[in-house]
């Protein structure tokens, strides 16, 4: 119940991303925006799956918490990931 909470949480958070980016105009294409919003869902994704495979209830909730503790790492960092992703793809 809690990753279908998360779940669509980060669809509501990444629908917000991406509809914000329409809202500023840039010369350079948004492959480093998209590709950090990308990653919001490869985190929750990774998590999930590492949690599908714990044999016990405490190590699914460990590898929960560390997953909900990239994804705030990633929010309040998301300026710094998207120029890391500018500089490596752009």
């Amino acid at each position: 119940m809690t990753n279908l909470v998360l779940f669509v949480l980060l669809l509501a958070w990444g629908f917000l991303l991406y509809f914000g980016l329409h809202f500023v105009e840039q010369e350079d294409p948004y492959i480093g925006e998209n590709m950090a919003i990308f990653l919001v869902y490869v985190i929750w994704g990774a998590g999930y799956f590492m949690q599908l495979k714990q044999p016990t209830v405490k190590r699914a909730v460990v590898v929960l918490l560390i997953s909900l503790g990239m994804q705030v790492l990633l929010f309040y960092s998301l300026y710094y990931v998207v120029t890391f992703f500018e500089w490596i793809f752009e």
